[in-house]
């Protein structure tokens, strides 16, 4: 062989076995991802239900039955005929030309209605002692000094008022005194005369009647009043109606207990009655 023929072949080895060999690049290891921190899961926290007070509707208070309750205390008898206003109005019967003029008791003034009873108080010349209003006509006027014109009833919506703070009504009477008013203490009534007496009475709500007193003083029919005699009736409001030999209580025989006339034996002629009528 050739000398120069070897040549390459020596110079292929040569360079071989002077190769450098290059490391393969490393990897750098993957890098660990920061975990993140667990979160505690929240509570859910329910606020307590509060609960809401609704209006409840005022309950309906239980009517009162018409009917003659019967009592006595002190050595006064009382009767009484007691209503519902919800179901009951009370008229005013007024005799435009005087006491007598039409009628002579209160069966004969309160006849075709359920009761009657005499009412207010009138002059020597027979027109009336303070207001008096009729079907909405006005008789007489307002007593504003009198002791027998400190009430006033409303005949028709059955309220008791003082001449103070009423309403004018269709139906209205005036008189007097007051006997028993919630939160007043009632000053000069006389502890003198007894004789008969008749009256309302109200319980300030839906309770109403009309009353005959056998015999007392005014002021020991307010005491008497004041020890609630009338069972099963709570009274609030009582107004003095004309007395004496005017009293006169009539209650048909259509309301239970009724068939009955509480009546002065010298009875005299009044102006004015009030009857009792259902609505």
């Amino acid at each position: 062989m050739k000398p120069f023929a070897k040549a390459p072949l020596l110079l292929v080895a040569l360079l071989s076995s002077c190769s450098v060999s290059t490391p393969m690049a490393q990897t750098s290891p993957p890098k660990t991802q920061p975990q993140p921190t667990p979160v505690k899961p929240v509570k859910k926290i329910t606020p307590p239900t509060k609960k809401i007070d609704l209006p409840q509707e005022a309950p309906t208070s239980e009517k009162h039955p018409l009917k003659v309750r019967t009592a006595s205390l002190n050595g006064t008898s009382f009767t009484a005929v007691t209503f519902d206003r919800r179901d009951y109005s009370l008229k005013v019967i007024d005799q435009k030309n005087g006491p007598g003029s039409e009628f002579t008791s209160a069966s004969e003034a309160g006849k075709g209605q359920l009761a009657a009873i005499n009412g207010g108080f009138f002059n020597k010349d027979g027109s009336p002692l303070g207001l008096v209003i009729t079907n909405g006509e006005v008789r007489g006027s307002l007593n504003t000094s009198t002791f027998l014109g400190t009430g006033v009833l409303d005949a028709k919506n059955l309220t008791l008022s003082s001449r103070n703070n009423y309403k004018k009504s269709s139906e209205l009477l005036q008189t007097g005194p007051r006997l028993l008013w919630p939160g007043q203490t009632l000053t000069g009534l006389s502890a003198k005369n007894d004789r008969p007496r008749s009256l309302l009475i109200w319980d300030g709500k839906n309770h109403f009647g009309l009353v005959h007193a056998s015999s007392a003083t005014l002021q020991g029919l307010s005491n008497n009043l004041k020890s609630q005699p009338i069972p099963g009736f709570k009274i609030t409001h009582a107004l003095n109606l004309d007395g004496g030999t005017s009293s006169d209580l009539w209650v048909s025989s259509a309301v239970p207990g009724g068939g009955i006339t509480k009546r002065s034996f010298l009875n005299k002629n009044v102006r004015n009655y009030l009857a009792l009528k259902k609505r």
